[in-house]
């Protein structure tokens, strides 16, 4: 005898199920309805719940890209069920892990994803699970900070921890495990010097492997890791059989390396090289012109009257004086040539490959831009006009010494603002003959 069960009826088992369940939208991965546990895992209300999708919920579902790559996966396992661990994201800010189930469901024509997704936090197998050895190595591998691996030499397979996997935004089931998978997603500029670092190890002339690198993750961004790896098997002639080894994601720490690094070396004003950072590159320069016997112009450049334009319009003003001045260079500029703040309103401009004559032309070409393109100041655009003088001096005419250089360039450049300024003067100890003044 069959019996007939009401709607209310089977919504008290979707409401009853000790599991979360969601019912998702596969193209936008939305939430379109779940049960009371799914929201009270979570920490959020039912509205709140409504509002987030797949992406937002779960760790390691990046983007749109990846969640339609997820929902193919799921498409393609019917009428079998899509598993897989994951982590769903807490209101207070933790990860929870996860055991999900997806199936496809046919409702009023349409197709929807329906998930059950198991907490393994609170399940009581798990908890005696925890008891032994291999079920504590397991957590560790899924929940460490750092992401874990496993080589076996002789057959080439690699086992990738849950949380490195992660790491690179791959679902447990993905990534091949083979030493390929993780050779290939080395940056090809970091790829030879990370293999010769391993191969250091494996052949007993470094007692570990270290190596910081870029690698690829899922959707083909790199991050900065560090990974650490020692020789954990041999055999009886002593030749390695199996590395383990972990790795570290650096990517903030590099990035506020490299941040500290620009700060140090370049004006956070105009970007350029500041004083300090110039002097190294003014030596390279220098260097390099001596070895291959070439000519390299050194201009030290002044604003004229700039304390006026302070004084006037306030150092907003002046600050965007400063920036006008070097964006109008910079694009006029050859690629090969350097511009730097000397300090204040005054810069250094390195021409290499380039005589005085040369020079001068170019101090021309700069002056007659900046007269053609005035600075435009505030809402009715009024225009500022401003110059500048220029000292030149040249290696080798002048000096090979880096210091008699910029005293050289630095002493013209006194007798062009001395002489009326928005002046270009050549240093008088030169000996080629040119002008003095232009």
């Amino acid at each position: 005898m069959s019996t007939c069960f009401s709607e209310g009826f089977y919504k008290a088992i979707f409401e009853g199920c000790s599991d979360a369940i969601y019912v998702i939208d596969p193209q936008s991965s939305r939430i379109l309805d779940a049960n009371t546990r799914a929201w009270q895992d979570l920490g959020l209300s039912r509205e709140q719940l409504l509002q987030h999708s797949v992406i937002s919920l779960q760790q390691g579902v990046e983007n749109e890209e990846h969640w339609a790559q997820i929902a193919q996966m799921v498409f393609a396992s019917h009428p079998h069920a899509f598993t897989f661990i994951g982590r769903h994201y807490h209101q207070c800010g933790v990860f929870f892990p996860v055991e999900v189930y997806t199936s496809i469901i046919e409702f009023e024509g349409r197709q929807l994803f329906l998930s059950v997704a198991r907490n393994l936090d609170r399940t009581s197998s798990q908890r005696e699970e925890f008891r032994t050895k291999d079920a504590r190595l397991t957590y560790a591998l899924n929940e460490a900070v750092d992401g874990l691996w496993d080589w076996n030499i002789a057959s080439g397979e690699v086992f990738f921890s849950p949380q490195l996997k992660r790491m690179l935004g791959y679902l447990p089931h993905e990534m091949s495990p083979l030493v390929e998978t993780w050779t290939d997603a080395v940056h090809e500029s970091d790829r030879e010097r990370v293999m010769a670092a391993l191969d250091e190890h494996l052949c007993g002339r470094a007692n570990s492997f270290t190596a910081e690198y870029l690698i690829r993750k899922r959707d083909g961004h790199y991050i900065w890791v560090r990974d650490r790896g020692r020789i954990c098997q041999r055999d009886d002639d002593g030749n390695p059989l199996r590395v383990v080894g972990m790795v570290h994601d650096i990517t903030l720490s590099k990035d506020l390396e490299e941040r500290l690094r620009e700060q140090a070396s370049h004006d956070h004003l105009t970007g350029l090289l500041n004083r300090r950072a110039g002097y190294i590159h003014f030596s390279k320069q220098l260097s390099y012109a001596l070895r291959y016997n070439q000519s390299l112009t050194v201009c030290l450049i002044d604003l004229d009257h700039f304390k006026n334009i302070n004084d006037s319009f306030g150092h907003l003003v002046g600050d965007s004086v400063l920036k006008h001045f070097v964006e109008l260079m910079t694009a006029t500029l050859r690629q090969s040539d350097s511009l730097m703040r000397w300090g204040g309103e005054e810069f250094l401009l390195l021409l290499p490959n380039t005589n005085i004559a040369s020079a001068v032309k170019l101090i021309v070409q700069l002056k007659e831009k900046l007269s053609d393109n005035p600075v435009m100041h505030g809402l009715n655009e009024r225009e500022i006009s401003y110059t500048f003088s220029a000292g030149l001096a040249c290696c080798p005419v002048h000096s090979q010494s880096l210091d008699s250089l910029i005293k050289c360039a630095d002493d013209a450049l006194y007798q062009a603002k001395a002489s009326g300024r928005n002046m270009t003067m050549v240093s008088d100890q030169e000996r080629n003959g040119y002008p003095e003044l232009f």
